[in-house]
């Protein structure tokens, strides 16, 4: 789960089989299966308002991304990225 806050705060923690990750208010968070062959299947609890503006997300994306590197799945500063002041 690739998670940030909107002052730039990033994390990057494991999703794992019958696991329970929390992801706090504000937090824009983005799952990623970095499996070949299983498949990501999820459950989300969470209120109405979860507190972050995805159209931030939506313009100018995550800062962090997960690619794969010869079979291991790197978290890697996002190049494509936009900070606010390069809209």
């Amino acid at each position: 789960m690739v998670m940030e806050t909107p002052d730039g705060d990033c994390a990057v923690e494991p999703l794992k089989a019958q696991s329970v990750l929390y992801v706090p208010p504000c937090w824009a968070h983005r799952s990623v299966n970095t499996s070949l062959t299983d498949d990501l299947v999820t459950f989300f609890v969470y209120p109405a308002h979860a507190g972050h503006d995805y159209g931030s997300i939506e313009e100018r994306g995550f800062r962090k991304i997960v690619v794969d590197h010869n079979g291991t799945p790197t978290i890697l500063d996002n190049p494509s990225w936009k900070s606010q002041d390069t809209k």
